[in-house]
């Protein structure tokens, strides 16, 4: 025989016969074994066991997390999109300035999906341009109460805008956020959007921005 066989032979065969190992002689002979080398193999299965029942138990909890966040049953405070101290200190409430409507073209609006519905983000920016917006960002955001039409938000440059949006989506929560700029407002659709407002039934007279929690 040569080296090249002899390499491949069982490690556990010996010229044709089988070595016999610790375990062959514990499965067949469990008294063979000596105290110490049984105290061994006991420790080794009682590791293996308590090993899988971690994994198990890791998964369920995953598993379990996994489904009460996408359910919203369980809310992370830091994912949740709320304005900074700066921004509550600058608008108390719901601003009460009359404000002028102002043509759909003039306004920027960002479309943010405050759901898990699929492509809602991307539907309601489609409903905006074909109204005439212009659509900036398109993208996701978290909401605190998914169960609304829509948060619309603005900071104080912007209110002339969030009114023209609220005017045509009708059932809207404007929130004052200090921290944005220019004339942009940030849309954050909820479950309860259905569509813009017929066109011809759009609001073009002066008025105020709609905060129905403030209000009510």
């Amino acid at each position: 025989m040569d080296a090249k066989e002899a390499g491949r032979q069982d490690p556990l065969e010996w010229h044709g016969h089988r070595i016999v190992t610790e375990e062959d002689l514990a499965y067949s002979f469990p008294g063979a074994l000596d105290p110490a080398s049984r105290r061994r193999r006991t420790l080794r299965h009682a590791f293996h066991a308590a090993v899988l029942v971690f994994l198990v138990l890791l998964l369920a909890v995953s598993v379990a997390g996994a489904y009460l966040l996408l359910t919203r049953q369980m809310v992370i405070p830091a994912w949740e999109y709320t304005p900074t101290p700066a921004a509550s200190a600058a608008v108390s409430g719901c601003p009460r300035d009359i404000l002028a409507y102002a043509e759909p073209g003039t306004a920027v609006v960002n479309v943010y999906n405050g759901t898990r519905i699929p492509g809602l983000a991307r539907k309601v920016a489609e409903d905006l341009r074909q109204r005439g917006f212009q659509v900036g960002e398109v993208g996701n955001r978290t909401l605190s109460n998914t169960s609304i039409v829509a948060a619309v938000v603005s900071g104080t440059d912007g209110r002339t805008a969030a009114l023209t949006v609220q005017r045509h989506i009708k059932g809207t929560e404007y929130v004052a956020d200090a921290r944005m700029g220019a004339a942009a407002v940030d849309l954050v659709v909820g479950r309860k959007y259905v569509g813009l407002v017929d066109a011809e039934r759009v609001s073009t007279e002066e008025g105020r921005l709609s905060c129905p929690r403030d209000e009510g």
